[in-house]
């Protein structure tokens, strides 16, 4: 029996997609696309109310928190700031880089084109450098607007990008959301090391 690994094919078509999306309309276009798909589906996932954030963490272990549902178990680094080990498009990445060896032209511009400050990215407290691929586009506004479907306490949370790391190792830090959050930039940098994103929860 071959031991040979089946590719997704619904990965290649996604990344695919954007370049095409890239090409068509060029990256300013396709990342409001992309970017107004990732909130409109965030506003699918039904609200929830924590008691307190005790109950908000036993749900990131239960795997029932709206997040964690959608990017996989994030650790509670402590302060209210969290890293996640995997990025959820890592599969995706890893699926098209088998076939196709790099990543699409035109990534790279996309990329820098989130990291822009906009009004988007200043809602949702993402980008600002924290970008390091053109899934953070989709996966750091959905994050933060499913969060604003989540209370603690009866209260609403708000979540900050501080820092990405890129396949490749390269870290990403948004200065703006870590002052804004409060966190010491080495303390993101740290979590860095050993995880692909770093973010912070603040309760209002």
């Amino acid at each position: 029996m071959s031991d040979a690994k089946i590719l997704d094919i619904a990965h290649i078509s996604f990344l695919d997609t954007i370049k095409v999306m890239i090409t068509l309309s060029g990256v300013a276009s396709a990342k409001g696309t992309l970017i107004r798909n990732a909130i409109q589906t965030a506003e699918k996932i039904s609200e929830v109310d924590y008691p307190d954030f005790e109950a908000y963490l036993g749900a990131i272990e239960e795997t029932t928190n709206p997040i964690t549902m959608i990017e996989g178990k994030a650790t509670h680094m402590g302060g209210q700031v969290f890293g996640l080990q995997k990025c959820p498009f890592g599969p995706s990445i890893g699926n098209y880089t088998t076939v196709f060896e790099k990543l699409p032209d035109g990534y790279a511009d996309f990329t820098a084109e989130f990291n822009r400050p906009s009004t988007v990215t200043s809602n949702y407290r993402v980008g600002e450098g924290a970008g390091v691929s053109p899934f953070c586009s989709v996966h750091q506004p959905m994050r933060s607007a499913i969060a604003e479907r989540i209370r603690v306490g009866g209260k609403k949370i708000k979540i900050y990008q501080l820092g990405c790391k890129a396949g490749s190792g390269k870290k990403g830090f948004a200065d703006k959301w870590i002052t804004e959050a409060g966190v010491d930039r080495a303390v993101v940098d740290k979590v860095l090391d050993n995880h692909m994103c770093c973010y912070a929860l603040q309760v209002e």
